[in-house]
């Protein structure tokens, strides 16, 4: 039986210093209602994922009046990861989170960010950065 949603892992992985990666996306713009953005692409190997060490997000500017934006990471197969996490309006709320055990995504899929929330005729920008690294899980 395959695992095929995220979870947050205390199990032995390989990491090497070569596979440590971060997300710096800065420039998402939620223009009536959404913003989808692919964040990492997934692992080219075979039986390896991303998993993820620290995120944070929040609001950098908006334009209109925007309430309840939320964000959320997910896989590329569309599973929640995290979130959604509700932000505050004009920057007045950041959301950060180092996960003392990394947080898997399904193997072989990539890290999307999806956001909802602003109106029609309503703009904001949001910002999110991730660190990570892409871990293959041993054999046997």
């Amino acid at each position: 039986m395959a695992i095929t949603t995220p979870s947050l892992t205390g199990k032995l992985v390989i990491e090497k210093d070569d596979n440590r990666w971060a997300v710096n996306s800065a420039d998402n713009v939620l223009i009536g209602g959404n913003v989808n953005v692919e964040l990492k692409g997934a692992p080219a190997r075979a039986n390896s994922a991303l998993y993820l060490t620290h995120v944070t997000m929040g609001m950098a500017t908006n334009w209109n009046r925007v309430l309840d934006v939320k964000m959320t990471l997910l896989d590329g197969a569309g599973i929640t990861v995290l979130g959604p996490i509700q932000l505050q309006e004009n920057g007045q709320s950041i959301y950060s989170k180092d996960f003392e055990h990394p947080l898997k995504l399904t193997n072989e899929k990539a890290l999307d960010l999806t956001g909802t929330g602003a109106a029609a005729g309503y703009q904001a920008a949001c910002f999110v950065y991730v660190e990570g690294f892409t871990g293959d899980m041993p054999l046997g």
